[in-house]
């Protein structure tokens, strides 16, 4: 025995607690049609969408424990009212779907991407009401917050009252503008079913428009069918919507007490923490929790990039109105083949064409090769739209 030896320590090695989800105790089966289980299983690098800032614009996200500590700033847009709590409920129950971790229900109710972050925009009243100037305000101060707080991703359940082209739609200019900033933007289809696709957000051809389907309640994709109410068609400038779909009936996920949905739909409150809900506003957040588990493990994905992705891996359904089909996170994030832009070749929208000519100094616009340019140095606060010369734009090229 050596004199100056005090004492002998193992070097034991340590294993990553990082995964505390346990698939078994799963009640629901939404996240195990997506693949987010396999990333969450991986034993060498288990994904949950840690740090990853998914901002949520919408009713506004109760306190709850399956969100935890992991709303990490909220902001109210709406000038009827006052806060950032859910009086309405349907962000939080969006935010439950797109992270919530399970600790209310012992793991039973758990959402896409539990270890993310969530970023709380409150643009609805308490009977979901939002105003277009909410919504694209919620839209901007993401997309100038998005370094402070890690924001990769928007989810967007909502949809304009208004149909209209992409090119002039403002809610359009507020979501491509994020996307050419560097968020993933996820939007939901709507509730209007077939040939109905032609509302902003879902029309825009940059985002991932989401419709949904009801999965029978089983992981089999063999019975699933396109629930009746999801919009799809093609839009009033020819774009063919959904890009993807995800289940969207009977999806238990996150209760806001005392909430409008909890007070007017009793039958639909599961325990007294979850509610159960149906719609493409809770298959949108499905998606987005598949954006930001791959997100964590591709951090430097563009947006053009991580739809491509999710387009090519998807499973495919045989059933019309369902885009490229479910996504499939595991795949997704293993795949290995050259990441090209989808968006190669779309012209964006005319909000961002005078955005774009104000950064250039341009008093007409000229012929430009959108696939070329960089919206790096473009800023939507530098530009006086009272003052704007719309005749100046040439809006075909």
């Amino acid at each position: 025995m050596d004199a100056n030896v005090a004492r002998l320590i193992y070097d034991a090695p340590v294993r990553l607690t990082d995964t505390p989800f346990n698939p078994a105790a799963l009640a629901t089966v939404y996240p195990a049609v997506v693949d987010a289980v396999t990333t969450w299983s991986n034993p060498v690098a288990p994904l949950t969408g840690q740090g990853i800032g998914v901002a949520v614009i919408d009713s506004g996200i109760a306190s709850h424990p399956d969100l935890g500590n992991r709303v990490v700033v909220s902001q109210n847009f709406n000038p009827n009212v006052t806060g950032t709590d859910d009086g309405f409920g349907h962000g939080t129950g969006v935010a439950g779907i797109i992270a919530g971790d399970g600790t209310a229900s012992f793991g039973q109710y758990i959402g896409v991407a539990p270890g993310a972050n969530l970023i709380n925009l409150r643009v609805n009243d308490g009977t979901g009401a939002a105003p277009t100037s909410a919504i694209m305000n919620a839209v901007l101060w993401a997309v100038v917050n998005r370094k402070t707080y890690n924001i990769r991703v928007l989810n967007l359940s909502l949809q304009a009252s208004v149909q209209e082209s992409y090119h002039t739609s403002p809610i359009d200019a507020a979501v491509e503008y994020a996307w050419l900033k560097g968020l993933v933007v996820v939007v939901a289809a709507g509730n209007s079913g077939p040939n109905s696709a032609l509302y902003a957000p879902a029309n825009d051809p940059y985002v991932i428009t989401v419709g949904a389907t009801d999965d029978q309640g089983t992981v089999s994709t063999a019975d699933d069918t396109l629930a009746s109410f999801s919009s799809y068609g093609v839009t009033q400038d020819g774009f063919t919507k959904p890009d993807v779909v995800a289940p969207g009936r009977r999806i238990i996920t996150t209760l806001a007490p005392n909430s409008n949905f909890a007070l007017n739909f009793p039958s639909s409150v599961v325990g007294t923490r979850y509610i159960q809900l149906t719609g493409t506003s809770v298959a949108a957040p499905v998606v987005s929790g598949a954006a930001a588990l791959y997100i964590e493990s591709n951090p430097t994905v563009r947006p053009g990039q991580l739809k491509g992705v999710l387009l090519a891996t998807s499973n495919h359904l045989a059933l019309t109105g369902t885009g490229a089909g479910y996504p499939d996170a595991a795949h997704a994030i293993a795949y290995i083949g050259l990441l090209g832009n989808v968006n190669h070749g779309l012209d964006p929208n005319n909000y961002l064409k005078v955005l774009y000519m104000a950064a250039n100094n341009l008093t007409t616009m000229p012929v430009v090769s959108w696939d070329s340019v960089s919206w790096d140095s473009v800023s939507w606060s530098n530009v006086s739209w009272d003052s704007v010369s719309w005749d100046a734009v040439s809006w075909g090229s």
